[in-house]
C-alpha cells in the first residue's frame, strides 16, 4: 500500500515508524509523502500526544481528527499494537525484519527495555537502517531524560539570546526544533543511510539527540563564547551589524513592519523611502556605528514615519528604495494575501470522521517531481493490511491477536 505515483524517489523504502508527537513524524512525513511506505506503530493503550490535543473541530474528541496529528501524518499507514505485550513486540519485530528503516522518538533507553535496540534489530535484519531521536541521545546519564520543542529550546540555549536585555528569557512562541533542525537533521541522516546501504549493503545505526541538534541553531553563540568568553546578551530584535533593524508598529491593530539596513546604500534607499528627512542628515545618523548608539532614538524617528502607513504600504515603499523590509504577516496574511502560496501549499482532504480538514503540502520541490500528499491514517486503519498482506499472518491468528487484545 505504497504511495500510488510511480517516479517518486523513495517508492519501495519501508519505515516501522515508532516515532510520536512531532518532531519524528514531520521526519517521516516527508518521506511518505515522497513514495515510502511509512508504517506508525502505536497504540491506544496510550495514544499519541498530538492524537489528543491541539486543534481539533468543536466538540470532536476522536484521536482521528486532531489538527496537528493529521497535519504531521500524512500519507502514512497505521497499525494499533500493544507493545507492552510478548505477542506485541513479536509483531514489531516482524514488521522490521520486512523495513529498511526503524524509526523513533522515545527516550534513549525506551527501545532497548522492548528488546528492539539496534543491537537486537540488526539480528533480525542486518542492513537495517535505525533513527533514534531522543531529547538527550541514546547513551550518557541523561538518556532518561524526556521532554518537548520547549525544554529542548531552553536547555539548547536559544532561550538565553532570545527577548530582551531587561527582560526575561522568551524563548520561540512555536516548538521550533520540533518543526525545524530536528526533523530536516534526521531526514538527510536517513535519506545519507539509505545511499550509504546502496552503495555498500550495510546498514546504520542515527542516533540524533535532538537537544544537540538544537544547539546547531544557534548560530555563532557558542563560538562568541568560546572565543571571547563573553555570554552573549539577549539582543532584541537588534543586530551588531546593521541599525536600524527592528520591527516597527504601522497603521492598524497590532500590525509591523520588519526592517534591516546592513549598508550605506541601504540606508540611503530608506531614507529617500522616507521623504529624505532632515533629521536623517544629522551627524549622529551618518554611520552605522552612529546609528547603533543612537538606535533607541532612530527608531522613534522611523516608528513616526511607519505608524500612519499601512504595512504592505511601508514594505513596498522601501523595497522599491532597495531597503530590506517585510511585513510582520500573521496566518491571515499568509493564507489571504498570498494567493501563489494559498494554492500550492494548503491542501484541503476529506476526512471520514468529520469535515475536510486543512493541512499544509510539502514545501520540498524536484523537477519532474510531484510529491504525492495523502490522508493521515485512522487509529489502526491498516492493521489488517499489515498483518495479512506484508506478514502473511493468518486470518485465525489475527483474530486471535484482537481477542487477546495485542490489537489496540
Amino acid at each position: 500500500m505504497t504511495n500510488g505515483s510511480t517516479n517518486l524517489p523513495l517508492r519501495g523504502i519501508r519505515v516501522a515508524d515508532f516515532s510520536w508527537m512531532i518532531a519524528g513524524p514531520l521526519t517521516t512525513r516527508v518521506m511518505a509523502n515522497y513514495g515510502a511506505e511509512v508504517i506508525r506503530i502505536e497504540s491506544a493503550a496510550r495514544y499519541d500526544t498530538i492524537r489528543t490535543g491541539g486543534p481539533r473541530p468543536e466538540g470532536n474528541t476522536s484521536p482521528n481528527t486532531a489538527g496537528v496529528f493529521n497535519d504531521c501524518n500524512t500519507s502514512k499507514l497505521s497499525l494499533a499494537l500493544d507493545l507492552g505485550s510478548p505477542e506485541g513486540l513479536d509483531v514489531a519485530k516482524d514488521i522490521v525484519a520486512v523495513s529498511d528503516v526503524v524509526t523513533n522518538s522515545f527516550r534513549g533507553d525506551r527501545m532497548g527495555r522492548w528488546g528492539m535496540a539496534y543491537e537486537d534489530l540488526v539480528k533480525i535484519k542486518p542492513d537495517i537502517i535505525m533513527l533514534s531521536m531522543p531529547m538527550m541521545g541514546t547513551t550518557g546519564v541523561h538518556q532518561r531524560y524526556g521532554g518537548n520543542g520547549i525544554n529542548i529550546i531552553a536547555g539548547a540555549g536559544i532561550s538565553s539570546i532570545t527577548g530582551f536585555p531587561e527582560r526575561a528569557p522568551v524563548g520561540t512562541g512555536s516548538l521550533y526544533p520540533d518543526f525545524a533542525g530536528n526533523p530536516n537533521h534526521a531526514g538527510l541522516a536517513v535519506l545519507a543511510a539509505l545511499r550509504h546501504r546502496n552503495r555498500t549493503g550495510k546498514g546504520q545505526f542515527i542516533d540524533l539527540a535532538q537537544y544537540e541538534s538544537t544547539i546547531a541553531l544557534l548560530g555563532t553563540s557558542v563560538l562568541q563564547y568560546t572565543a571571547g568568553g563573553a555570554l552573549p546578551p539577549r539582543p532584541g530584535n537588534r543586530s551588531n551589524f546593521a541599525a536600524p533593524q527592528g520591527v516597527y508598529r504601522c497603521a492598524g491593530d497590532d500590525r509591523w513592519c520588519a526592517i534591516a539596513v546592513e549598508t550605506e546604500d541601504e540606508w540611503q534607499g530608506l531614507v529617500r523611502a522616507m521623504g529624505d528627512p532632515e533629521w536623517a542628515h544629522e551627524n549622529r545618523f551618518q554611520t552605522v556605528t552612529g546609528r547603533r548608539k543612537h538606535h533607541d532614538d532612530l527608531d522613534r524617528l522611523i516608528e513616526d514615519w511607519t505608524s500612519v502607513r499601512e504595512p504592505y504600504d511601508v514594505m513596498n515603499t522601501l523595497q522599491a528604495q532597495g531597503a530590506p523590509a517585510g511585513v510582520v504577516q500573521d496566518s491571515d496574511d499568509l493564507l489571504n494575501n498570498d494567493e501563489a502560496y494559498r494554492e500550492r501549499h494548503v491542501l484541503v482532504m476529506d476526512h471520514p470522521e468529520t469535515e475536510p480538514m486543512t493541512t499544509h503540502g510539502e514545501p520540498i520541490m524536484m523537477s519532474g517531481l510531484e510529491p504525492v500528499v495523502g490522508r493521515a491514517p485512522l487509529m489502526g486503519e491498516h492493521t489488517e493490511y499489515v498483518l495479512k498482506e506484508l506478514l502473511a499472518v493468518d486470518e485465525t491468528d489475527v483474530d486471535q491477536l484482537y481477542v487477546d487484545g495485542v490489537l489496540r
